[in-house]
């Protein structure tokens, strides 16, 4: 036992103590919208793979996955770049050395992503964000893949956030069997462990101890060092139920990236689509479970029996005989019961609210998103107008994913790669420099598109102006301008010149501009030359 593990595991126990209303709320949230993983306060006995006791309408658990897929879809897709690496500094980025270093990592770091687990992985963290509010994934080195990353099940996972509210500190409490404990670790593992393993009864390998996974800032380090126990964070593993320390090293970046859906100051965990929709959801499951009584009613009704008369069992199959007695007159009341219901109302009251759970989870803005392509069908008036609806409702969305999972995911990534040697040598100018990251997926861009409608306002102004004031435009810097469409864009940067071939350019052209005014003004001389030479003559003669 050490006094940093106990401080650890209270920690931990007090975090588990706060989260114990949150995940009753995910119980009920995973139940209806993510039963596979609706195993938050329940216990899963072994094969239990999924509870369906609960569900009737299957509404939520589609709208669910189709907004994972929205977003996979129009924010990360691997079919195509949705981020570029760059320099905050955008002077040293007019370099074309510079930007050609970047477009072959921009390539390489892609390449690892998509060969990687992340796609599925990533796929995990939309269906627990959108599901539970928040969520969260580990950014690990692998000998094979370079890169492996874990979502991790949010049950397991505590956090605690810095003055700023950014999460800096990470807590994964789960279990292993004696077996894998061993296996990983051997004797390190500790005495619960190596006795264990030791036992010979039936079974005791295979029992369970509680190991936590601690990552946290490291308050001593010795300067110039680099080695594991010297790095910005600390990665402790702990043997719970004896408080015993594993094993400890570091990382360079807090391995753990913590995302919220939506987020209320003060509160640590994230609000969901599925916690809004909760009521309807709740709704739409008795609505269809009245509704099917209803239907197996007027298709299967009951019966109206006598007392007497008939030999019982009586049977209601297909083409069955029943028997009675042909001396008891009262045989007629053997009949259904006329049902009253009025199942059309049923259809268009589940249909509503189905309809409110699809647009909770921005079902309706997805496929509406999907067809912005200015064409035959739309105008761009049509197209601008979809995309500021994008804007207003996922940019906060987006926003928070791009600050919380992608920033730190892909810088971490970056630096493995880069530690690692993957990465061609960089150029000397961007040593020191601060990385910039730009996204450049659909839904991304949607989110910058302002930028470039409000531009093509000003310049229109702008042209508007100079037809009476012709020295507006010097006010404009052309180069700029066109740097910024090709970064809102998301343009190869390698098709644009860099500021020394602009200037040999230019160069060229002003010479021959030169060339060509001196040559117009050698004419024009040869011309009022010889017209004086012909107005001579003609006086003369």
């Amino acid at each position: 036992m050490s006094k940093r593990a106990e401080d650890i595991i209270s920690r931990v126990n007090i975090l588990k103590s706060a989260a114990d209303n949150i995940k009753s709320q995910w119980q009920d949230l995973a139940k209806f919208c993510l039963p596979r993983k609706a195993w938050i306060t329940s216990k899963r006995t072994p094969g239990m793979r999924a509870d369906f006791h609960s569900i009737f309408d299957s509404t939520a658990i589609k709208a669910l996955q189709d907004m994972a897929a929205g977003f996979n879809s129009h924010l990360t897709n691997p079919s195509s770049p949705w981020f570029s690496l760059s320099l905050k500094n955008k002077e040293l980025t007019k370099s074309k050395v510079v930007r050609v270093w970047f477009k072959d990592v921009n390539e390489i770091q892609r390449s690892t992503l998509n060969t990687s687990n992340f796609d599925s992985s990533l796929q995990e963290l939309y269906l627990d964000s959108g599901c539970l509010g928040t969520a969260s994934i580990f950014t690990e080195e692998d000998v094979k893949d370079r890169v492996r990353f874990t979502t991790v099940p949010m049950q397991q996972f505590y956090f605690e956030e810095d003055a700023k509210g950014r999460v800096n500190r990470a807590y994964r409490e789960f279990e292993y069997t004696i077996q894998q404990a061993w296996d990983l670790w051997g004797n390190r593992a500790g005495e619960v462990v190596t006795k264990g393993m030791a036992d010979n009864k039936e079974n005791a390998k295979f029992k369970t101890v509680t190991i936590i996974h601690a990552v946290f800032p490291r308050d001593v380090r010795q300067a110039g060092k680099k080695d594991n126990l010297n790095m910005p964070y600390t990665s402790l593993w702990l043997e719970k139920s004896k408080k015993h320390e594993i094993s400890e090293s570091g990382f360079t970046e807090l391995p753990y990236a913590t995302g919220r859906f939506n987020k209320m100051s003060g509160e640590p965990w994230g609000f969901s689509p599925a916690m809004n929709a909760l009521a309807d959801i709740r709704t739409l499951q008795y609505e269809k479970k009245v509704l099917i009584r209803a239907a197996a009613k007027m298709v299967d009704p009951s019966f109206l029996l006598p007392n007497a008369g008939f030999i019982l069992p009586l049977n209601f199959n297909a083409a069955a005989a029943n028997y009675f007695n042909p001396n008891v007159t009262n045989q007629d009341a053997f009949k259904a019961i006329d049902i009253k219901g009025k199942i059309p109302i049923g259809f268009e009251m589940i249909h509503d609210v189905q309809l409110d759970i699809q647009e909770a989870f921005f079902i309706p803005l997805f496929k509406a998103f999907s067809q912005i392509t200015p064409g035959k069908t739309m105008t761009v008036p049509e197209v601008q107008r979809r995309i500021d609806e994008s804007q207003a409702l996922l940019g906060p969305v987006v926003g928070r994913y791009t600050q919380e999972v992608f920033d730190p995911i892909i810088t971490r990534v970056f630096l493995i790669l880069f530690r690692q040697g993957v990465f061609p040598p960089p150029p000397p100018e961007i040593a020191g420099q601060e990385l910039d990251i730009i996204y450049i997926s659909q839904l991304a861009r949607a989110q910058r598109k302002q930028e470039l409608t409000s531009l093509s306002r000003a310049l229109e102004t702008a042209r508007a102006i100079s037809e009476f004031k012709p020295a507006v435009l010097d006010k404009i810097n052309e180069d700029k301008v066109i740097d910024k469409v090709w970064e809102v864009e998301g343009v190869d940067p390698e098709l644009l010149n860099d500021d020394n071939e602009v200037k040999k350019l230019r160069a060229i052209k002003a010479e021959a501009a030169q060339e060509e005014r001196e040559l117009a003004m050698a004419q024009a001389g040869a011309g009022a030359a010889k017209d004086i030479t012909q107005s001579e003559k003609n006086l003369r003669g």
